[in-house]
């Protein structure tokens, strides 16, 4: 599996939306994740989930492409040398240790926003006119917060990301907030229109489930694949092209605002299924751990570990055991 998806081959990426769905089956056969009576989408409300299907299907869609262009940022911004697809799959298994792989919610519609709003961050050039790339940054992080408003904390973070690849212009900030605030108003208006009340808790629009093992799996899992291509990522950044750098500072900043979102979000909240917003930057890094032949043997053995448990969850009641 490994070996198809690092090869520069871009039709191998017609099978995401097929694992994507073995995986939703999956879960349909032997119920692990399970669907919520209502859906929350943050400030523009909550919806009875009716139709679990439905709500599904959506969320194969969503995830699917997030998968792709999460891809096409890492290829397109030359991350590696040669172009290979294995973001996308790592995307794609990391994920479904979350229940808004499964089921559509706010928070994996804002995570499809944020990687949109990623991909015209990285568009930004010190010697090109940045208005429209900025604006279109900040609108889509401002939709992202509509569905996901604990991501109110993160705006500050979006103006140093700005920052990073232009330098302070006074338009261009003043295009940034109308951007961020466009989307809140329109969210305003909708809820005045259809009389929506929004209360606290709907600031939060993920998941309440909570399953302990996966996500030190996950997170444990992400720290071992970093370090292990720590090496040739740090190479990487010294050598490499003044843009690139850039790129690293931008995800680098994206990282810890994601972070410091997940702590609060387990703190204020006690939820947890906002760290599936971290995969994002995390799979763009992950790829550094199978560029070197004596650390990919590790990488791939922890890769497989991985997706053993991603498959057998559905059947062994890890759960259970924990403590």
């Amino acid at each position: 599996m490994l070996k198809a998806f690092l090869n520069n081959r871009s039709l191998i990426l017609v099978f995401i939306p097929v694992i994507i769905a073995l995986f939703c089956l999956l879960n349909w056969w032997s119920p692990y994740h399970l669907p919520h009576k209502t859906v929350g989408f943050g400030l523009w409300g909550n919806i009875p989930n009716q139709e679990n299907r439905w709500f599904s299907m959506l969320a194969v869609i969503i995830i699917s492409s997030s998968a792709i262009l999460v891809n096409v940022v890492f290829n397109r911004n030359q991350f590696i040398e040669k172009n290979n697809y294995l973001p996308a799959l790592l995307f794609t298994v990391l994920m479904s240790f979350f229940h808004s792989f499964y089921f559509l919610d706010g928070l994996v519609i804002s995570q499809l926003f944020i990687l949109l709003s990623l991909i015209q961050l990285l568009k930004l050039n010190q010697k090109e006119d940045g208005r429209r790339a900025v604006f279109n940054a900040a609108f889509l992080f401002g939709v992202a917060f509509t569905f996901f408003p604990v991501l109110l904390l993160g705006i500050p973070f979006l103006f140093l990301m700005i920052w990073i690849n232009r330098p302070f212009i006074f338009r261009e900030s003043m295009l940034a907030v109308a951007g961020v605030i466009i989307p809140m108003i329109y969210a305003g208006v909708f809820n005045y229109a259809f009389e929506k009340k929004v209360s606290l808790s709907d600031l939060n629009s993920s998941s309440k489930e909570i399953f302990t093992i996966d996500m030190w799996l996950v997170l444990i899992a992400g720290i071992l694949f970093v370090l292990i291509g720590s090496k040739r990522l740090f190479y990487k950044f010294n050598v490499g092209l003044i843009k690139l750098k850039k790129t690293f500072r931008v995800l680098f900043l994206l990282t810890i605002m994601l972070s410091i979102l997940f702590l609060l979000d387990v703190l204020t909240y006690q939820k947890v299924q906002s760290l599936s917003l971290l995969i994002t930057p995390l799979v763009l890094i992950i790829p550094y751990a199978f560029t070197e032949k004596r650390r990919t043997i590790i990488a791939s053995v922890l890769f497989y570990v991985v997706f053993a448990f991603s498959v057998s969850k559905f059947f062994v009641p890890f759960n259970d055991l924990a403590f």
